[in-house]
């Protein structure tokens, strides 16, 4: 039998999908008509009425008190505009058709288990867009937008299939549509492109907006209504094209899989950090979910300087039915048919769990991994001195805070050492490490034990007991470069949704990796208290990306002093350009320096002809001519600092950025200031113009700045991008822990 899946309401605010669904599913178990019931015995329909259901019910529930009797159709009425917060995302306010691949939120993982039980042949996600809008389905713009390993009849057969039958039903009922025109094919990261990487076809649906029950539009009345009904004759349309051309759905697909092995090739790609288990279990459960074959190493293996463990690391063969999306994986592709897309245009979740990874032709490989390792009991011997913990590991930052949580004296080390532990005798012990001494302890020594076991419990963080203060290299144990950690107390400030207002996807990311990574509490404060905020009460305050300029200068003053106190300031993209803009971090490029030129808020900048020239250009290249310059998201590989301690429990030079949008950061006037700096014009993944490539030659893309007791730390773009960039999200909790130590001297004092 072919199967049809038809996805609805992944953007919560779209409402029209799940009332859709449940019209769907009535009409498909109760239609009397003999053509469809024949139908339905060729094929298999799976439904999912509510793709986000906490952002429906956010939706529903602002809908539904904003509605009117009579209905106003008028569009600035607050039935059709957004609420507070936006409807779109999810309970953290993620983009759940961005999360495909990444899999990092709940519903998305019961999706793809789901999703892995059939393997669709057909699938239909189904959205809203603008009400001015009529009704759109793919195919998308030939080729300028198809992924490179997907085949070329998946887009130019399949999808033309479809769309005659969605065609057809809507001419049946008089409704207005249109195909070709928008949306990007070239990553599996949405519901209308993972299809296409598992052997099926997907395609996006999106009918113009109702913003409630009716609502003035350049078209007309847009209602509610029509909407369900256009929906249902696309999902009567997407049952019709399955059961006609079953045969060609089926054979696609099974070509599909039998292809893969073959383009993928001989060889394996090896991956994992035998310092970093939490990081590469988290990369592999990934893997796992997306029925990706990874092997356990059968030995240990180097290349390129790189080492992997085995027992820590694994092997992906390439000669696999899910070669495609191994691809993607690790995907590092620059070429491209098109210089405008939607979205993002590298999609590699390797390089943002920030796992090593080497290709290489043969590799020894054992068993296949069908389920993540055992997290190993932490078994540590009680110490009567003092015991000291590893930070390498992603999840030694949820440690550190459940320690000073249960009012754990924590230290750590700023400088290396090696000393006697109770269980491995001499070790060397990196800058970072943290040290658990028992004097000085409002607790007693049974109780800091116990309370060590119960931080580490369920992670792979490793503790040891010390047996003296005296260590046989480095510093010793009471030395002053061992520094006392404070409990962080954090907040951001959030505000109306949309561009001229705080990021709400941007407040999402740090909320989940704070919140639901570490257990590290985010205090979220509506704008309109900055300036009554006692901001006193908190270590550390994070500015995400968004418009700050409503802000007042009183409220930038109190935050200058706040910082100046002792206070950490962190901001990312906009809201960097917005610190150094009104001082808040100082010791950077002049306004006259060109490279600290920028557009302001992402506005693009077009070159000026001399005075006397006039470059005339065509109306219709606009697009052409505008589009390319915006960076839209493209991987680079940059250097980090790691004897700052901001990269403290991260061992390797080589970390990995997304950028996405035009800020640039200016330069440091430290030459110690500049954190991570991209290396000279190595571009990975992704679509950039060679003026653009020019711009980010060596920039920096996350620097510091000193201001009395306090640090700014600035990153240009989102250190959590979109849930799975845990490499530079390390350096965000870092900053929490660690950084007000930082300064340009070689002592580390607050």
């Amino acid at each position: 039998k072919v199967i049809v899946q038809l996805g609805y309401n992944v953007h919560g605010g779209e409402l029209a999908g799940t009332d859709a669904s449940v019209l769907s599913a009535y009409y498909f178990t109760a239609t009397q008509n003999d053509d469809i019931v024949k139908r339905l015995g060729d094929a298999v329909v799976l439904i999912e009425p509510a793709l986000n259901p906490d952002g429906r019910e956010r939706a529903a529930q602002y809908f539904n008190s904003f509605h009117n009797t009579p209905s106003v159709n008028d569009a600035l009425d607050i039935e059709h505009t957004q609420s507070f917060t936006p409807l779109r995302g999810n309970h953290f306010y993620a983009d759940l058709n961005r999360d495909w691949f990444a899999l990092i939120h709940p519903e998305s993982r019961a999706r793809a288990a789901y999703y892995h039980k059939w393997y669709p042949n057909i699938y239909i996600d189904y959205h809203e867009m603008g009400r001015n809008s009529s009704y759109y389905f793919e195919p998308s713009p030939e080729r300028s937008t198809w992924n490179y390993t997907v085949p070329e009849s998946t887009y130019s057969e399949l999808n033309v299939i479809l769309a005659n039958y969605f065609g057809s039903e809507l001419d049946n009922v008089g409704s207005l549509y249109f195909t070709k025109e928008n949306f990007d094919n070239i990553s599996p990261i949405y519901g209308s492109t993972y299809p296409d990487f598992e052997g099926g076809v997907g395609t996006t649906i999106e009918v113009g907006s109702s913003q409630g029950v009716q609502v003035e539009s350049t078209l007309g009345i847009h209602k509610f209504s029509k909407n369900l009904r256009d929906h249902v004759r696309t999902s009567i349309g997407a049952l019709k094209a399955g059961t006609d051309k079953k045969d060609i759905f089926l054979r696609h697909q099974q070509n599909f899989f039998k292809t893969a092995v073959t383009k993928g090739g001989k060889g394996y790609i090896v991956f994992g950090n035998h310092e970093d288990k939490g990081a590469t279990n988290l990369f592999l459960d990934n893997l796992l979910r997306h029925k990706i074959e990874v092997r356990k190493l059968s030995k240990d293996f180097s290349q390129n300087g790189k080492q992997f463990k085995a027992g820590d690391a694994y092997a992906i063969p390439l000669a696999q039915a899910q070669w495609r999306l191994v691809n993607a994986a690790f995907d590092e592709h620059t070429e491209f048919v098109d210089s405008i897309f939607m979205d993002i245009t590298a999609w590699s979740t390797a390089h943002g769990f920030g796992v090593p990874f080497v290709r290489t032709a043969s590799v020894g490989v054992g068993d296949v991994v069908t389920e993540l390792p055992e997290v190993k009991k932490t078994d540590f011997g009680k110490s009567q001195y003092a015991y000291a913990i590893e930070f390498s590991d992603f999840n030694a930052a949820r440690v550190l805070y459940d320690l000073l949580d249960r009012g754990v004296h924590v230290r750590a080390a700023f400088k290396s050492f090696a000393t006697e532990t109770v269980e491995a005798g001499n070790k060397q012990f990196a800058t970072g490490t943290l040290f658990v001494p028992l004097v000085y302890q409002t607790l007693s020594a049974d109780s800091v034990y116990s309370a060590i076991r119960k931080a580490v419990e369920n992670t792979d963080v490793q503790v040891y007991g010390l047996k003296t203060g005296y260590s046989q290299a480095g510093i010793d144990l009471g030395s002053d470069n061992f520094q006392e950690i404070k409990k962080p107390s954090v907040a951001t400030f959030v505000s109306t949704g949309g561009y001229n207002g705080i990021n709400w996807t941007a407040i999402g990311e740090t909320w989940h990796l704070l919140g639901y990574r570490h257990n590290i509490p985010l205090t979220k404060i509506f704008s309109d208290y900055a300036d009554t905020t006692p901001l006193n009460r908190y270590t550390a305050i994070i500015l995400v990306d968004g418009s700050y300029k409503n802000f007042s200068k009183q409220f930038v003053e109190r935050l200058r002093q706040w910082v100046a106190d002792g206070g950490v300031l962190i901001t990312s993209q906009r809201a960097s350009q917005w610190a150094i803009a009104n001082g808040l971090a100082t010791h950077f490029a002049s306004a006259d320096d060109k490279k600290a030129k920028q557009p302001q808020d992402g506005a693009q900048k077009t070159e000026k002809p001399a005075k006397d020239e006039f470059n005339r250009l065509d109306y219709g290249k606009q697009r052409e001519v505008n589009g390319p310059s915006r960076i839209g998201g493209v991987l680079y590989a940059a250097d980090l600092d790691i004897t700052n301690p901001l990269a403290f429990g991260i061992h390797s030079r080589e970390i990995f950025t997304m950028k996405s949008g035009n800020y640039i950061l200016p330069n440091p006037q430290s030459n110690f200031a500049s954190l991570v700096q991209l290396k000279g014009n190595k571009q990975l993944g992704g679509y950039l113009t060679l003026d653009n490539q020019k711009k980010l030659k060596n920039a920096t893309v996350v620097a510091y700045d000193k201001i009395g007791q306090g640090t700014v730390v600035l990153f240009s773009e989102s250190p959590t991008y979109r849930g799975y960039w845990l490499s530079t999200g390390r350096i965000l909790t870092n900053a929490l822990f660690f950084g007000r130590f930082v300064s340009d001297s070689n002592r580390y004092r607050p």
